[in-house]
């Protein structure tokens, strides 16, 4: 039987196998690409998540004081020709400061006070509009986000 002796693979073998640093750059690169686009991604997801939670708490907002208005024919908090801070003082009447009384309104209050998911206290404004032609009522409800556009719900 003949033996062979084992040799060690040459400097040329061995850097033929392995991957060259311009290599790995290029691969470094492409995830960074793609790892960028999946990123950007995700943020506008969240970003219309949280427009679409807001939306919800308008309504849920709008449909609070529309309720309380039905049931007592008077607005729960006097908006006098400004916008209002859904602040837990503002809003007792809808929350329901003790056991008897009716809870319009099942909203968390962050730091005293109803927050967009911005971590901005809502303003609100509600104004009636009557049509003297027509029996029924119309109301109108303007808040402001924290990037200072005006959502309408009707």
């Amino acid at each position: 039987m003949k033996r062979t002796e084992h040799t060690p693979p040459t400097r040329d073998r061995r850097a033929s196998q392995a991957f060259t640093l311009l290599e790995l750059m290029v691969v470094v690169g492409m995830l960074g690409i793609i790892m960028s686009a999946a990123f950007s991604g995700i943020g506008h997801a969240k970003g219309q998540a949280r427009a679409a939670k807001a939306n919800a708490e308008v309504r849920e907002l709008l449909g609070a004081w529309l309720a309380y208005e039905s049931s007592y024919d008077d607005w729960p908090a006097q908006v006098s020709g400004g916008e209002l801070d859904a602040t837990a003082s503002a809003l007792k009447e809808l929350l329901g400061e003790n056991d008897t009384q009716t809870v319009y309104l099942n909203a968390q209050m962050v730091r005293g006070a109803f927050r967009d998911p911005w971590g901005t206290p809502y303003r609100f404004r509600i104004l009636e509009r009557s049509n003297e032609s027509k029996v029924t009522e119309t109301f109108g409800a303007s808040v402001t986000f924290p990037n200072r556009h005006r959502r309408q719900a009707q």
